[in-house]
């Protein structure tokens, strides 16, 4: 069970646990490349943002002045308490039966689906995706809240402007697919064994994420399996140089463009500038879009069912 690769010098690096810190903006109680360790607080200082590697293919991304505590890092069972937030959860892929919880306040819920969640003061936010109630009985799509008061209640949302915490993922969510596609591009697929995996980018200094297959982030970004873009310069989903795919030929996937990268010094707005402009993303179509645009034209909310 390899889950966690670096790939410096062909050196593998074996891990099977979430909790390693993959970067972080400002000042926190944690350093990147540190491995969080379960029960401990991970904290955030002010204009600060931290990032935690979770299951393969899912990110924990706390705000400033943000808590938040592992309560589990075994794979087959994460478990991620939200002290103060807000925080964001991306899952770029996950494996249905080993779910992600998630507690917030009062509310405990379970992540099953890809997607963007958001957790502040006891309420989860399904931006995309779809989570489950700790019961199991109730399960929310985009566009829902959920909370528990005497019950677990729900209320649907509307399109909101993105916070700083928002562009911080967003911008995340970028570079690592960036690091992706080179990797990718430069993998000898016939080397690459191992299922979804990290993958270390020392030029970079975190680790981006490794599909079994090509995947799209719910951010709108692909992520490449190891060749999956070939040498030739063409992948099975479009060309190194002009990426973009035809959504109703081959899935549309597309590489990341420079306007969804951030700098260090500037991730969310944090260096002193003022706020950030809000990145644009890749649509299967091949255009450009905001997040919370892109995000908000996919489908309409979706109400609570039976798991």
């Amino acid at each position: 069970m390899t889950n966690l690769m670096l790939l410096a010098f062909m050196q593998l690096v074996v891990s099977t646990k979430a909790g390693l810190v993959n970067d972080v903006r400002g000042t926190a109680n944690v350093a990147q490349m540190e491995m969080a360790q379960p029960g401990a607080p991970i904290t955030t200082g002010p204009a600060s943002y931290a990032e935690i590697l979770l299951t393969p293919g899912s990110f924990l991304r706390l705000s400033e002045n943000g808590e938040a505590v592992l309560e589990s890092v075994e794979l087959a069972n994460v478990a991620v308490r939200i002290v103060k937030g807000p925080a964001v959860v991306e899952v770029i892929e996950i494996d249905k039966k080993s779910p992600i919880r998630v507690t917030t306040g009062n509310l405990t819920v379970a992540i099953v689906a890809n997607g963007i969640y958001r957790f502040e003061n006891g309420v989860a936010a399904v931006l995309e995706g779809k989570l489950e109630t700790a019961d199991s009985k109730f399960a929310y799509k985009k566009g829902w809240e959920v909370f528990y008061k005497d019950a677990y209640r729900a209320r649907k949302t509307g399109l909101r402007a993105p916070a700083s915490l928002d562009v911080y993922s967003a911008r995340r969510s970028a570079e690592i697919a960036r690091i992706n596609y080179e990797l990718a591009w430069q993998a000898n697929p016939a080397s690459w064994t191992y299922a979804d995996a990290w993958a270390f980018a020392p030029s970079f200094g975190f680790f981006t994420y490794i599909p079994r297959s090509n995947q799209r982030s719910p951010y709108g970004y692909a992520y490449y399996r190891m060749g999956g873009v070939s040498h030739s310069g063409f992948s099975y989903y479009g060309s190194r140089s002009n990426p973009a795919a035809d959504a109703s030929n081959s899935g549309g996937y597309s590489a990341p463009s420079n306007s969804g990268a951030a700098t260090s010094s500037n991730a969310a707005g944090d260096s002193g500038a003022g706020a950030a402009a809000a990145p644009t993303f890749a649509t299967p179509t091949g255009g450009r879009a905001p997040a919370v645009d892109y995000i908000g034209s996919k489908n309409a909310p979706v109400p609570a069912t039976a798991p």
